[in-house]
């Protein structure tokens, strides 16, 4: 069973890799090698999940969204942050896998998506727009949970790929290779550490 820990020198959020071709799968791949027995955890702490949010898409520039200050609150938006990932993680494995969704998972996704809808009101252009007392830590989590229904509601779900690194990578992501043979999370990372071991048995 993997366990997740501190890195001792953090790589800066700037230089964690964007490969899954969603928001929501991005999010999932915060986990650096999810099959490890160590493995890393990008977003381990509120400042770092608030960087990541802003680099990724989740948050814009000018949300002007800050990590909690109070310990009480920065544990539990790290606690929602590690639920929403596991269970978004175990609805999009299952749908690689071809099997049903853990309820746990669907019941996870279904609450952050009441909450998102809750935090909108219409405005007068039409459109909808997260309410000023929306916007605070937990925004990011409602909007990768609404970038992560209508992926699972889009036929190009089909082309969602688990990383070939099986034996500790374990990165989802969306095949948009013209061929559909996409095997890796990123032909630079896995892939040629892939072809080395192959060089070297060989």
């Amino acid at each position: 069973m993997s366990t997740t820990h501190p890195a001792s020198t953090p790589r800066p959020v700037a230089a964690v890799r964007l490969d899954g071709g969603r928001l929501c799968l991005d999010f999932v791949n915060t986990i650096h090698d999810r099959y490890a027995a160590n493995v890393e955890d990008y977003v381990q702490d509120p400042q770092r999940f608030i960087a990541w949010s802003v680099r990724s898409g989740a948050l814009r520039p000018g949300d002007g969204v800050r990590a909690p200050r109070t310990v009480q609150r920065r544990a539990a938006l790290m606690r929602d942050v590690e639920a929403l990932r596991e269970h978004l993680h175990a609805l999009f494995a299952a749908r690689v896998d071809g099997v049903v969704a853990p309820a746990s998972a669907v019941r996870g996704l279904d609450r952050w998506l009441h909450l998102a809808w809750a935090s909108q009101s219409l405005g007068a252009d039409g459109h909808m727009h997260w309410r000023a007392d929306a916007r605070d830590a937990r925004l990011p989590l409602k909007v990768i949970a609404l970038d992560a229904l209508d992926l699972l509601g889009d036929p190009g779900i089909s082309r969602l790929r688990r990383c070939a690194n099986t034996s500790s990578c374990g990165w989802l992501f969306l095949d948009t290779s013209k061929n559909g043979r996409r095997r890796w999370c990123a032909m630079e990372t896995c892939g040629t550490a892939q072809k080395m071991q192959r060089y070297r048995r060989g």
